[in-house]
């Protein structure tokens, strides 16, 4: 390795230190030394994406990830993570193509799979992100954001006692999983089963008291069980920790 690589390597491992960190700002000094001595790094370019992602510079992100790209094609979580850059623009049909890619070059690649399914429901397409969340479980059968995430696709498409089981196995594996029990707690709801809804809400405040959602929610069930004292102490409540 000549002196120039081994300067490089150098300034790149100090970018990744920094960035695990979370001094973003070192990191990103850090990684533009290492490109300035070998810009045909490709990690270090995915890098820098990574730390541009955490500061919320998007699209600086997906031009490092592009870069990675060009210099590593096959460099599949480089397409993942210009996806979830995309997401984060609301570019979802583009962000479906880099998720695609990344699946071309590795098929059972669970990011991808389950991160797909997310860009497909915010297009609506809940049916076709079912299916990409089914994928992502015969890879990881014990995700329990996997099996979420498929339950708040079956929420979509009303289908909220398949839901259920997908929040029960959600919550199986990961019992303070509070989104899961919130989520089963609004499918509930839909069913009209205001009293198991409010166990689940309990259970989300227990987990995250200042989820401010599952105060009203628990609220709302409330007055559909005509509790209204209770129902108030639960609006009272979410309002006075949001005004904190």
């Amino acid at each position: 390795m000549s002196m120039k690589d081994n300067n490089s390597i150098v300034q790149y491992n100090k970018g990744t230190a920094f960035g695990k960190l979370g001094k973003y700002a070192d990191a990103i000094t850090c990684f533009d030394k290492s490109l300035e001595i070998n810009p045909n790094y490709a990690e270090t370019w995915y890098n820098k994406g990574l730390v541009l992602v955490k500061l919320c510079k998007h699209e600086d992100a997906i031009k490092c990830y592009n870069m990675t790209i060009r210099i590593k094609p096959n460099y599949f979580p480089a397409w993942n993570n210009k996806g979830i850059a995309l997401v984060a623009l609301r570019k979802y049909d583009d962000a479906i193509k880099c998720y695609d890619e990344a699946i071309k070059i590795k098929y059972d690649y669970f990011l991808a799979w389950n991160n797909k399914g997310t860009a497909l429901g915010k297009l609506e397409k809940h049916a076709d992100a079912i299916i990409c969340y089914d994928h992502a479980l015969i890879i990881r059968p014990d995700s329990s954001s996997a099996w979420r995430n498929k339950g708040v696709a079956l929420d979509n498409l009303d289908k909220y006692e398949e839901a259920i089981n997908a929040y029960n196995q959600a919550i199986r594996l990961k019992p303070d999983y509070f989104n899961a029990w919130y989520n089963k707690g609004l499918a509930l709801g839909d069913l009209g089963k205001y009293e198991d809804a409010i166990k689940c809400y309990d259970e989300t405040i227990k987990i995250h008291p200042e989820y401010l959602n599952a105060w009203r929610e628990k609220g709302d069930a409330l007055v559909k069980l005509g509790k209204y004292d209770e129902a108030r102490k639960c609006f009272d409540t979410s309002q006075r920790r949001q005004e904190r």
